[in-house]
């Protein structure tokens, strides 16, 4: 948060000193969640952003017979720099993305009872969290095309295409009496095991932004 507070005031200070140079301000929608950017045109090539978005979704998931219920938060914060090899409306983007999506989910009981690494607890008063998390900062790659280029006001529109690269992590908790039930503390760790292996698949973290905006 620190980080992204620092760059954020650094994007604005910037901005108030530039506005001669075509300062744009935007709208974004997407995979990061609803937010604003502000971009920055420093020649006719080049261009810098920076982005604050989030969304929060509650949906219901299921991971090796375990149906989790919960939140999944977006976060589509970034810094980004726009390189246009051709001068024209395609760009090519490289930067960091920041804020770690995250989600908090909770193991829904079936009959009773939850199934954990393929044995089955008394899910009574009980209850299975699971906690995943992507780093907080991760490098970001992708392309682009629009936003306003280097002395050219007016209204601009973006699409982004990209990835986040980062590693997601996975911490599964047990509450109430479910910890002290015969195995289930090695079948909470073994079902731990066995999210994070699916998880290390999951590096990449697809990005997909639509924007609309004006340049000054």
């Amino acid at each position: 948060m620190k980080k992204l507070l620092i760059t954020g005031l650094s994007l604005m200070a910037l901005s108030g000193s530039a506005l001669a140079q075509g300062v744009g301000v935007y709208g974004v929608a997407g995979t990061g969640g609803l937010g604003v950017g502000l971009n920055l045109p420093v020649g006719p090539a080049l261009g810098v952003r920076g982005e604050l978005a989030s969304l929060t979704e509650s949906d219901t998931y299921t991971e090796d017979q375990i149906t989790y219920k919960g939140d999944l938060k977006l976060k589509g914060n970034g810094v980004f720099v726009d390189f246009r090899p051709f001068l024209g409306t395609f760009r090519m983007v490289g930067g960091a993305t920041f804020g770690g999506t995250s989600a908090a989910l909770n193991a829904q009981a079936t009959n009773g009872s939850v199934t954990i690494d393929g044995q089955r607890f008394d899910a009574t008063g009980n209850s299975l969290r699971a906690d995943i998390k992507y780093p907080s900062t991760m490098p970001y790659v992708g392309v682009g095309w629009g936003h306003g280029r280097h002395n050219e006001p007016g209204w601009t529109f973006g699409l982004d295409l990209g990835v986040s690269i980062g590693k997601p992590k996975v911490k599964l908790t047990g509450s109430g009496g479910l910890l002290a039930q015969p195995g289930a503390q090695a079948a909470i760790a073994a079902e731990e095991r066995k999210v994070q292996d699916d998880l290390n698949s999951a590096r990449v973290l697809p990005v997909v932004n639509v924007s609309v905006g004006y340049q000054f």
